[in-house]
Formats: C-alpha cells, sequence, structure tokens
C-alpha cells in the first residue's frame, strides 16, 4: 500500500519535470527597477565574491541596486559592506543593531531590506552564494513575463566527498519541488535563489503571518505568492546560483532538521505536499523496521533505490549537473535512516538557530 502511494508521488513528480521549458528571450525596450536584497550575518568569508558578482551584473546600473543588510554581525562584514558602499553607488546597506522584539531574525532582516528597496521586482539570494553575470536579469525577466514568483536552481559547490553527497541531496529536494511545480503545485523553493514583485510581498503581508517561525521564508514565499497569482519554475542556466555545503556533519544535520521542521505547517496549508511527506517518512520507516526486524526488504528498497534515482538523473538533465554517483549510492543507502530520524527530529524542532 505505502510503495503503492510512493511510486504515484514519484511518477507524480517524474511527468512533472518534462512540463519545464526554458523561456524565449525577447527584447524590452522597458525594463523593471531591481532590487537584489541579502540578508548577511558574519560573512566576511563570502561577502567579497557575492559583491564582485553584483558589480558584474549585465544589467543597467540605473535600474538595479543591491540592498544587503547586515544582521548584528560581530566579524569584518560591516567594514566589506561599508568599503562596497563607499565605492559603488548601486550597493546600499543597512545595519540592524539589536534584535526585533516581534520578529524571527533572518524574517527582520529581509523585511527590512524590501521595505527600503525601490524596485519594483525583488530578487533574492544568501550572503554565501555566487550568481553569474546575467543572473538578475534571467530571474527578473521570468518574474516580469509570466506575473509569478520565480523559483531559481541553486547548487551545492565543492569537491569533496562529503560536498558531493549534500549536493545529491539538495538536488533531490529541488528536484521534487520542480516535478510538483509542473503541475502548477508548488511546495517550496530555496532562498538562495527567488524573484517576485515587491507589491506581491506586500499583498500577503510580508513575513508577518510567520514572524515567530526561524525556518521557512522560501517555503512561505513560494506558497504565498503562487496562490495569489502563480509560480515559475526557473531552469536557464543563467539564472542558477551556486552555494559552499556546511563544513560538517553536525550542521548538515542541524540544517536538515530545521528545513523538517517547517513540514507539519502543511498539513492544512498544502495537504499534497504534507502527503507526500508523510508517505516518504512512511515508506522510508518501513524499510527501515523491516531491515531490523530481519523481514524482506530488498524488494522494497531496490524499488526506492530506481526511482529515486530517475528523479536524481532527470533534476540533473533538468539543471544540466552531474553529481557523484558514488555519492548517490551512500545517500540512497542512508534514506531509510535518515528520512525517518529528520521528521521526528523536525517535528521537536531538535535544531538551533543564529540568535
Amino acid at each position: 500500500m505505502c510503495a503503492g502511494v510512493y511510486l504515484a508521488f514519484i511518477l507524480f513528480i517524474i511527468s512533472g519535470l518534462f512540463k519545464h521549458s526554458i523561456l524565449p528571450i525577447s527584447s524590452s525596450n522597458e525594463l523593471p527597477s531591481i532590487s537584489v536584497v541579502i540578508a548577511a550575518r558574519n560573512e566576511e568569508k563570502h561577502l567579497p565574491d557575492l559583491i564582485q558578482d553584483l558589480m558584474n551584473q549585465e544589467y543597467p546600473l540605473d535600474k538595479l541596486e543591491a540592498i544587503i543588510v547586515d544582521d548584528r554581525s560581530t566579524d569584518l562584514t560591516p567594514a566589506i559592506l561599508k568599503e562596497a558602499a563607499d565605492n559603488y553607488a548601486f550597493i546600499k546597506t543597512i545595519r540592524i543593531k539589536e534584535p526585533s522584539q516581534e520578529m524571527t531574525p533572518k524574517k527582520h532582516a529581509m523585511t527590512k531590506g524590501i521595505e527600503a528597496a525601490k524596485g519594483e521586482v525583488i530578487v533574492s539570494t544568501d550572503a554565501d552564494c555566487r550568481v553569474g553575470k546575467l543572473w538578475v536579469s534571467s530571474m527578473a525577466y521570468s518574474v516580469i513575463n509570466h506575473n509569478c514568483i520565480s523559483i531559481g536552481f541553486s547548487k551545492i559547490a565543492g569537491d569533496t566527498f562529503f560536498e558531493q553527497y549534500q549536493e545529491v541531496d539538495f538536488l533531490g529536494i529541488i528536484t521534487a519541488n520542480a516535478g510538483a511545480g509542473g503541475w502548477n503545485q508548488f511546495w517550496s523553493g530555496t532562498g538562495q535563489n527567488l524573484a517576485y514583485y515587491k507589491n506581491d510581498f506586500i499583498a500577503i503581508d510580508g513575513f508577518k503571518p510567520v514572524k515567530n517561525k526561524i525556518s521557512g521564508d522560501d517555503m512561505y514565499l513560494v506558497q504565498s505568492i503562487s496562490k495569489l497569482k502563480r509560480g515559475f519554475i526557473h531552469i536557464d542556466p543563467n539564472s542558477f546560483t551556486t552555494t559552499a555545503g556546511v563544513n560538517s556533519v553536525k550542521e548538515f544535520l542541524n540544517q536538515r532538521i530545521r528545513w523538517s521542521s517547517n513540514s507539519k505547517a502543511n498539513a492544512g496549508q498544502n495537504p499534497l505536499f504534507f502527503g507526500f511527506l508523510i508517505t516518504a517518512f512512511l515508506y522510508n520507516s518501513f524499510i527501515l523496521l523491516s531491515m531490523i526486524s530481519g523481514s524482506p526488504w530488498l524488494v522494497s528498497f531496490g524499488i526506492k533505490f530506481i526511482l529515486d534515482g530517475l528523479v536524481i538523473l532527470l533534476g540533473c538533465k533538468l539543471f544540466e549537473t552531474k553529481p557523484n554517483p558514488l555519492a548517490y549510492c551512500i545517500w540512497a543507502m542512508i534514506q531509510p535512516l535518515y528520512i525517518p530520524a529528520m521528521g521526528i527530529l523536525g517535528l521537536q524542532e531538535k535544531f538551533t538557530w543564529k540568535t
């Protein structure tokens, strides 16, 4: 029964992946004003590269601004941002000195940045990401042409096996979302690559409806704005971003538990997404319990190994990436333990966050 439902969900995702196409490019005399909004806290290691990427954007500077919100950093982040703002007029900074009493930190930082934004379209990424020179143009183009929230792709970069493992895991999440998006079911996205109209952010009352939730900014924006208008899975390679993986298994597990903690919010708001999460939890739990009890499990595991592998393979083709096959094999073998553990710990909110 559970295997059959899981198969149905995977076929739903796979078929949805074939519904995406790259937008045809056309010229326009009226380019929208763009505000790139980024929240940063203690990002001295990554900000110089990201600032350089922003400087290299192929978009008219009179239509572009970058607002970087320094959320109480204690490293060299303030100095880096001051130098950038002094040297480049399109870069603007906001300094948050005290935590908000009404909203969790990142939502508060992003809200301050968006409130100050003069652009018609908001394009956002994280401070530890890298973006190509056509990133702003591509993301904004998709918003204008589809009147939507544009959900971009982001890839974990790195050469170590642990980074390659994270790449597979993150690709699986993004590909599942893209498959659902093919059927106009917009479950989530990544805050590393989103774009939307500022007026749409205002229309959903910003982050106020989820002001006390530590995580889930991206999921909330995607679900809320796609219901207000529509969503769009953007597969133009020019729009892709890359980010560094976390440095340790402890950090990785903490991050994934934090992401998992958002799943219960979908029980009433997005039943189909919640059904997929529950089915994945139950099927992996079934395989794990079969292993522990000595019951036959190879067939169930083999079915899942093939189905998940097909999703990853199609995700590779859609997003033009080539993860390590060995990393996939290790990832697939760990899933029957990993998924139930993350689900249970996520429901209990057993994670830490920057305060």
